[in-house]
């Protein structure tokens, strides 16, 4: 019985590896497949107010969307041809034309309910949105903009290669917002498509005076 058990083990463990690459149907050793890098997101938010002391503090992963997916391999695998869709995608989205933006335009809005989505937003899912759900576009000082800091990171051997983007938005309005959302995109016109990554966080409440820092990192 010892014995069949051991050879049953060996033989369901042997398919196992076939079935992951890592032994070919010969049973000798294959090179895996397998992606060994995966770009990964995060987002932090930082506010204060005007005399400069924190009033709320976020972090949370980001949701990169699917114009955002799908332009981020048309960027790698493009042809020289944008009218035929450059790398065989003819979406629109983050990628109209020639991609040559890069994503390093912060916005924010007021909008963190991901149920329910407005007219221009693309679809009824999270994944297909193309446009933030309220954004700060006619608010003074909350205007979307590029990221004043910009930090690299090489990878070598085991150090992460990433990026981290941030800038600082300083409310001159006279009526209170609650910042809820924000994404990264590629134009600085107001409401525009090109959105490579959304996500939403807790209500930030921002009165005039009051500051918010988005941070968006790839890794």
């Amino acid at each position: 019985m010892i014995v069949l058990v051991a050879a049953l083990a060996v033989t369901s463990g042997g398919l196992g590896l076939s079935l992951t690459g890592v032994f070919d149907d010969d049973g000798v050793i294959a090179q895996s497949n397998t992606a060994t890098g995966l770009m990964m997101g995060h987002l932090t938010v930082e506010a204060q107010n005007e005399g400069g002391d924190m009033i709320a503090y976020r972090q949370t992963d980001n949701e990169v969307v699917d114009d955002g997916e799908q332009c981020i391999l048309k960027m790698l695998f493009a042809t020289t041809d944008s009218t035929a869709g450059r790398g065989g995608y003819t979406g629109g989205g983050a990628c109209t034309g020639a991609p040559t933006g890069a994503w390093d335009v912060i916005a924010i809005g007021t909008d963190n309910d991901n149920g329910s989505y407005a007219t221009g937003q693309s679809a009824a899912t999270v994944d297909a949105l193309v446009l933030l759900g309220n954004e700060t576009s006619s608010s003074k000082g909350l205007e979307r903009g590029g990221a004043t800091s910009k930090t690299w990171t090489n990878g070598t051997g085991a150090t992460t290669t990433k990026i981290v983007m941030s800038k600082t938005f300083t409310s001159d309005s006279p009526r209170a917002h609650a910042i809820g959302e924000s994404g990264l995109f590629n134009s600085t016109t107001a409401d525009a498509n090109g959105m490579l990554a959304r996500q939403t966080f807790t209500g930030v409440a921002l009165s005039n005076g009051d500051s918010i820092t988005i941070t968006w990192t790839f890794t």
